[in-house]
């Protein structure tokens, strides 16, 4: 934990000097795109810890013998706006992963994760309605390390995935609301041809600022995953599929200078509703976060 304090302290001393542009959720995707030659550069440091796994959807043991685990990511985000309409971004995190056994044993692993490439269309915008809709259409490759790995120690998931996105916004009063509904076609893992089953997303947001004058803004946001059963080799695995859905708290604040204004967020992701079979299930995810548009 002192790590991620010293981690955090520097990442705010960071916020500090940079400009933002008006707040958006982290784990809901907005419809918003940047104007044409704009860019917007994020970075965001996520910490997590692990202690049990879903199994027919009651918590048991971590596998293999492990006790607990954790993970820290520094995921750093580049948006380029190609067109007013059309924006092109590519995440690229970095993952730091620790493994505590019941044996004593400790063991760690740090490297580039899984990169994703992604563009988002804004197809519909009413102005004066505060309304927006877009489409998105993104690629993770799998450039982490999993090669021999199990998920507690791999940066990446071996898989190359394609997924569709549907993003909606409305803006209302003093609240901003945000939803998303998407399909994540998952690729094979590459060196044990397992596939973990397609995913459908959905998520809904809620940015409410505290008045017209203040600086600061509460969030709130509703996330869902369901995975349907995986495959190996083209045959069904027995004890997978699972369906999580958590909930986000958080906060933004905002300082404005003259054009340009600072903006800061953190907040934690806690699963409330947990289905099916996973391998490791993160009892919570804490995040920190800046963006910088220009």
């Amino acid at each position: 934990m002192r790590k991620l304090t010293t981690l955090a302290g520097a990442l705010l001393l960071w916020v500090a000097v940079i400009p933002a542009a008006k707040a958006t959720p982290w784990y809901t995707q907005d419809p918003r795109t940047l104007p044409e030659g704009g860019w917007r550069i994020e970075t965001h440091v996520l910490y997590s810890e692990i202690d049990n796994s879903l199994v027919d959807g009651d918590q048991g043991p971590l596998p293999g013998g492990a006790n607990d685990a954790s993970a820290l990511v520094f995921h750093n985000r580049f948006r380029y706006g190609l067109k007013d309409d059309l924006t092109v971004f590519v995440d690229v995190p970095y993952v730091s992963k620790r493994v505590h056994f019941a044996d004593g044993a400790v063991r760690d692993n740090s490297g580039l994760g899984d990169l994703n490439l992604l563009a988002k269309y804004k197809y519909s915008e009413d102005k004066k309605a505060g309304e927006r809709k877009a489409v998105a259409l993104f690629y993770k490759t799998h450039t982490g390390d999993y090669r021999g790995l199990s998920g507690l120690l791999a940066t990446g998931t071996g898989q190359d995935n394609v997924g569709l996105l549907h993003l909606w916004e409305w803006d209302r009063a003093a609240t901003d609301w945000y939803a998303n509904l998407g399909y994540v076609w998952t690729g094979e893992r590459k060196d044990n041809h397992k596939d973990g089953g397609d995913l459908m997303l959905f998520n809904l947001a809620a940015e409410h600022s505290l008045g017209k004058t203040s600086p600061w803004r509460l969030v709130g946001e509703l996330n869902g995953q369901y995975e349907g059963n995986g495959k190996q080799a083209g045959a069904p695995v027995a004890g997978s599929g699972s369906t999580v859905i958590s909930l986000t708290p958080g906060v933004q604040y905002a300082e404005k200078r003259g054009k340009t204004a600072t903006t800061w967020e953190a907040g934690v992701q806690i699963p409330v509703v947990k289905r099916g079979d996973l391998p490791a299930l993160q009892d919570y995810q804490l995040y920190l976060g800046a963006y910088t548009v220009f």
